[in-house]
């Protein structure tokens, strides 16, 4: 930047023997409020100084002579100012003029300083109501580390004493609201929006802290205690006034708080300022101190810092080294920040010697940078402090140090206009004065929004208006019920009543019987109607074909026991007792079908306590659904408790029935005759027919199925059409005698029979009926369910309801609102009424 000051069109007027004011905002040019400008006019020339009614003066120290008795009228007026000011010459605000001063002011300074002063006390009013909780309101905010020289800075800004005991530095933020006035006063009050924990309050409350004040020396020891009352939010902040609070045990003080003590100085010397001044950024604590107190105190600055209409006053001292102050840190590190951060240098008089270029360098502007530059005061030292100096003669030595000293009195005019309190606090009026002109339409605007959304949300939890507890409690149960009887007789998934992220019901209990058929299917027996030793004869391609075949009719990945034609002759041979020769026990096949059968109670049982886990599921869902606003006074437990015991009781004697079903299949039975039988010639000609195939009668067989299949044409063989022609003589003459209904593969069963036969023929029994059992289970398990769980629940769950506890009593605790509901209605509330009180200010002040 070379030599370069913080950028001012008034530099660029330099040469000039006297500078017009420069004006330079939001409304007249395109810049932010916070463009780095020096709002600033030409100084009269040395001795000479301008009083309060805007007239220049001979040589001599500045005296203020006595404000006007009356003022004129305020007249409203728009957003825009024009971003004009009046400044004396040592920077004193100038107060509204008489008349003649009004004659005497013809570029409309007077008027400037009036609006200011109108625009900030309306930014005062709307931080009174505590908006800013929903609002990003313009303001200042002092930011520095512990012992920089804040409090000094804030004296000789507001023309207080601040306390300055040991152990008195500021631990909670302090608002000051200064302005002009005819006679000097100072309230004090304090604001609460954190309750004892630092937690946000619902609403926040402002607590007018003792009388208003008219002695400048009672300022300190009302301050002391207020602080002392924020640090204690649990005890009546009266206490305080007279100090008795000293004496009151317990409820030890908090370290630090986000609550506030606001002041507000008014007076003919006061500028019209608005600014935060926080707690100092800490890097250690004492022996016994809490480490937590240096990350709540930063977090504190940074919350007020983020917001992006909060101009940062950063105060360094010159009296540290600039990297070791932990809040120019928080500052630079961070674009926005610098962007709208004005800098202030400290303790100018305590620059180590050697050092001063370093400090002017950054007055300069050229190290550490911010947007809107820095400047520099002068404070009184501590035996100027102990002589009880005056705010003016304050002034004076300050004036008189930066004209004296090297190396402040060497540098040119347009560093010298960053110099002293007076023209820092202008700076800051002019710089929020015109943040808030700017930023006044988007808050109406946003104001106007937040309420309708308000009340809009308020409507939506209106307050519960219960004239007949129990004729609304047996109204929820008698919807609940209705939507869980849908569900049970089955909804589409389009439906409206259908649960969201769930599918339906009945879809999804459907899909457990599909699997119940599955699963019994795949434990069919799996006959191989060829002995077992004979297996290993055949090819690996010859052996798969005959496996396919065999178990063509069983579900994949079948896990049924394998049984070989010779295994299952073998088991009938010793089934035998008192059966005539050829004569073989039912028992043979009965126990091979009670071994497939025992194992479907498993399979049955495992289904329906996933159907019923199923249903428990899907109405736990509904019932937090419609009694989710009751679930704090135990109705929805009550209607869970009611729903889990129905479920219960009804899967018991389900299960009951589902295990009598499975007693049942344990005995072979079936009137499906014709499908039985049907099935069983089927399943015996095929097994014949592999095990004629497995005994070398494969050339046979496979002819018969030639001829069967393709007929003459299969092959143009002379053996084949041989072959072919005795084969159709035959069927010929069964027909001619009577036979009909016989193709070429029946002619294998007149074949002399096998000793295998017996066993062949068990096969086929035993897989007939697996098949007619089979089907027969999958349908009447699902049944069951659907009959006595199902359907008994629905009808069940009316009657198990109505026997709640529904006297008037229960009805009302039943229907009491849930904790969140009514913290959230009263957090809303108290919302809009802040709002409100936002919109009531800005209607008075004519800006709605």
């Amino acid at each position: 930047m070379g030599d370069s000051a913080p950028q001012s069109v008034a530099s660029s007027r330099a040469q000039s023997p006297v500078q017009p004011i420069i004006v330079q905002g939001s409304e007249s040019s395109n810049n932010s409020p916070f463009d780095m400008v020096d709002r600033t006019v030409t100084p009269p020339p040395r001795g000479s100084f301008t009083d309060l009614g805007g007239n220049r003066r001979g040589a001599g120290p500045p005296r203020f002579s006595p404000p006007p008795t009356t003022s004129p009228e305020r007249p409203r007026f728009g957003h825009g100012l024009g971003n004009r000011f009046g400044q004396n010459f040592q920077g004193r605000p100038t107060p509204p003029p008489n008349r003649a001063a009004q004659d005497q002011d013809p570029t409309g300074l007077a008027e400037y300083v009036r609006r200011r002063r109108e625009l900030l006390e309306v930014l005062s009013s709307l931080h009174a109501t505590g908006v800013q909780k929903e609002l990003d309101l313009p303001q200042i905010v002092v930011v520095g580390s512990q012992s920089v020289g804040k409090s000094s800075l804030i004296e000789s800004m507001s023309g207080i004493t601040l306390p300055r005991d040991s152990g008195t530095c500021t631990r909670c933020p302090m608002e000051c609201r200064l302005q002009y006035d005819q006679n000097w006063s100072c309230k004090v009050v304090l604001r609460f929006h954190v309750d004892s924990e630092n937690q946000p309050l619902s609403d926040v409350h402002e607590k007018t802290f003792g009388p208003t004040i008219y002695d400048r020396t009672e300022v300190a020891a009302v301050l002391r205690r207020a602080q002392r009352a924020i640090l204690r939010p649990m005890l009546d902040p009266n206490l305080f006034l007279d100090d008795s609070d000293l004496t009151t045990p317990g409820f030890p003080p908090q370290s630090f708080s986000a609550n506030t003590v606001c002041i507000r100085v008014a007076g003919p010397n006061v500028p019209d300022l608005y600014f935060y001044d926080l707690p100092g950024i800490i890097a250690n604590v004492g022996d016994e101190g809490n480490e937590r107190d240096i990350r709540l105190v930063e977090d504190l600055a940074t919350k007020y810092m983020s917001q992006v209409n909060c101009i940062i006053l950063l105060v360094i001292s010159c009296e540290t080294d600039f990297e070791n102050q932990g809040a120019g840190r928080l500052v630079l590190r961070n674009q926005s920040l610098r962007n709208r951060a004005v800098g202030v240098l400290t303790k100018v008089d305590r620059i180590e010697p050697g050092t001063s270029l370093k400090w002017v360098n950054i007055l300069k502007n050229k190290d550490n940078q911010l947007k809107n530059g820095w400047f520099c005061v002068k404070q009184p030292n501590a035996r100027e402090l102990e002589a009880g100096i005056s705010w003016e003669d304050a002034r004076d030595n300050e004036d008189a140090f930066f004209r004296l000293h090297e190396p402040w009195a060497s540098l040119n005019s347009l560093y010298r206009r960053r110099m002293g309190s007076i023209a820092l606090s202008e700076h800051l009026s002019t710089l929020l004065s015109d943040l808030v002109s700017q930023k006044l339409p988007v808050i109406q605007k946003e104001i106007s929004r937040l309420l309708r959304a308000t009340e809009q949300d308020l409507a939506a939890i209106p307050a519960p208006n219960i004239r007949d507890p129990r004729r609304e409690v047996i109204t929820i149960i008698r919807d609940f019920r209705k939507i869980v009887s849908k569900h049970i007789q089955g909804l589409s998934p389009d439906s409206p009543d259908s649960p969201v992220g769930l599918p339906g019901l009945l879809h999804s209990i459907n899909q457990l019987y599909d699997e119940l058929k599955h699963d019994i299917h795949r434990t069919a027996p799996q006959f191989m109607p060829w002995e077992r030793r004979s297996a290993a004869e055949f090819t690996d391609a010859v052996l798969d074909d005959m496996v396919k075949e065999a178990t063509l009719d069983d579900a994949e990945g079948t896990t049924g026991r394998i049984y070989h034609v010779d295994e299952v002759m073998d088991m009938a041979k010793r089934s035998r007792t008192r059966e005539l020769p050829g004569n073989y026990p039912f028992i043979v096949t009965e126990n091979i079908i009670r071994a497939v059968i025992d194992s479907w109670h498993s399979h049955a049982i495992r289904c329906f306590e996933s159907v019923k886990e199923m249903v428990y599921t899907q109405i736990n869902h509904l019932v937090g659904v419609y009694f989710s606003k009751h679930s704090h006074s135990g109705f929805l437990d009550e209607v869970n408790s009611v729903v889990l015991r129905t479920i219960e009781e009804h899967g018991v004697s389900t299960r009951e029935k589902i295990e009598s079903l499975c007693s049942l299949e344990a005995l072979p039975f079936t009137q499906n005759e014709h499908y039985f039988l049907n099935y069983r010639e089927k399943l015996r000609n095929r097994y014949k027919s592999l095990y004629r195939r497995s005994r070398g009668q494969e050339h046979l067989i496979e002819n018969l199925k030639k001829c069967e299949s393709a007929g003459v044409g299969a092959d143009r063989s002379d053996e084949y059409q041989e072959f072919w022609r005795n084969v159709n003589q035959i069927l010929t003459s069964l027909r001619a005698i009577g036979i009909q209904g016989r193709n070429a593969s029946d002619l294998t069963l007149l074949l002399p029979k096998d000793e295998m036969d017996p066993a062949i023929d068990i096969m086929a029994e035993a897989r007939a009926y697996f098949q007619v059992a089979y089907k027969r289970f999958a349908d009447t398990v699902p049944q069951q369910i659907d009959s006595s769980f199902l359907r008994g629940f629905d009808s069940s769950l009316d009657i198990a309801l109505m026997y709640m506890d529904l006297s008037t009593e229960t009805c009302l605790e039943y229907l009491q609102e849930a904790p969140d509901t009514v913290r959230r209605r009263e957090e809303l509330v108290a919302k809009k009424r802040r709002l409100e009180r936002a919109r009531e200010r800005l209607q008075s002040s004519g800006r709605m």
